[in-house]
Order: structure tokens, then C-alpha cells, then sequence
């Protein structure tokens, strides 16, 4: 018993002594990775609050081929009242990739949309930027590529 009260002792000294050392695990990878998971999560509820923490002000989001780009605030406006939002997203074959306070996140994402006929659905590769300021995570930059869709399925 005295050991764990002595390590609980340390632990809260460490976090109080050190808050940046305690925030900056956000960027380890498998804090990483739920963080993403988060993110994903709220692109597909339209989770604008969470989003609106999470992005950086000069957040950018390249889409598919360079067709379009959205800043913070084309995307939490796409998210707004009218927004549709999909059946499912969810990520597979991520990676991390860590230096000092900036980590960058790839991998896949499979959107299931809603529909009345046939399943929709579209997988892109994702790379994500994410930074380490002031003892938070934000979410810089992303870019999405198209690489399946059941539209051009066999």
C-alpha cells in the first residue's frame, strides 16, 4: 500500500511540476490514433464543437486530386444544419509518424453513406498533421485521395 501511495505521490508531483511532459503524450502514437479516431468520429456526426477545439485556425483539408479545399471554417460550415451525415467511417492500416511536436497520421478510411438502393461507399488514403502547442494537440492540415468506391466496383 505505501508503494502505491508513493507513486501516486510522484505521479501528481510529475504533473504538476511538468504539465508539458504529461500533455505532450497526445502526439504518442496510440494517443494519436484515438485522438484521429475522434476526429473521424466527428466528421461523421458533425460534431462542430469537438472540431472547432481540434482544428487549428489555419486548418486546411485537401481533398481528392487537389479538387477542392477547405479551411476550419468551410468545413464546420459543410457541418452545419443541412449536413447528411454517413452511415460510418472508420480507419484502418494507420500509421504514426512522430518528430519532436509535430506527428503526422496515414492510413485508410472507408465512408459508408446512407442510401435507399445499393451499398455507397468510398475509401480514401488519408495523410493527417497534427502539432503539439501550448500543451494541446490540434489537427493542421489533412489531405484525402480516392483509391475505392462501389460506384467503380466490379
Amino acid at each position: 500500500m505505501f508503494v502505491f501511495v508513493k507513486r501516486a505521490v510522484w505521479l501528481v508531483g510529475a504533473l504538476l511540476i511538468t504539465p508539458q511532459l504529461a500533455l505532450a503524450d497526445c502526439l504518442a502514437p496510440d494517443a494519436l490514433k484515438a485522438l484521429d479516431y475522434r476526429y473521424e468520429q466527428a466528421l461523421r456526426t458533425g460534431d462542430r464543437e469537438f472540431l472547432q477545439q481540434l482544428l487549428r485556425p489555419d486548418f486546411v483539408w485537401v481533398h481528392n486530386h487537389a479538387v477542392a479545399h477547405e479551411s476550419k471554417a468551410d468545413l464546420l460550415a459543410r457541418l452545419g444544419a443541412d449536413y447528411q451525415p454517413p452511415k460510418s467511417r472508420e480507419p484502418s492500416e494507420v500509421v504514426v509518424i512522430r518528430n519532436d511536436e509535430t506527428a503526422v497520421i496515414h492510413g485508410l478510411s472507408t465512408v459508408d453513406k446512407f442510401t435507399d438502393g445499393p451499398r455507397h461507399a468510398n475509401s480514401y488514403r488519408f495523410m493527417r498533421t497534427y502539432v503539439l502547442q501550448e500543451g494541446e494537440c490540434y489537427l493542421l492540415a489533412g489531405q484525402t485521395m480516392k483509391v475505392w468506391s462501389t460506384e467503380s466496383a466490379d
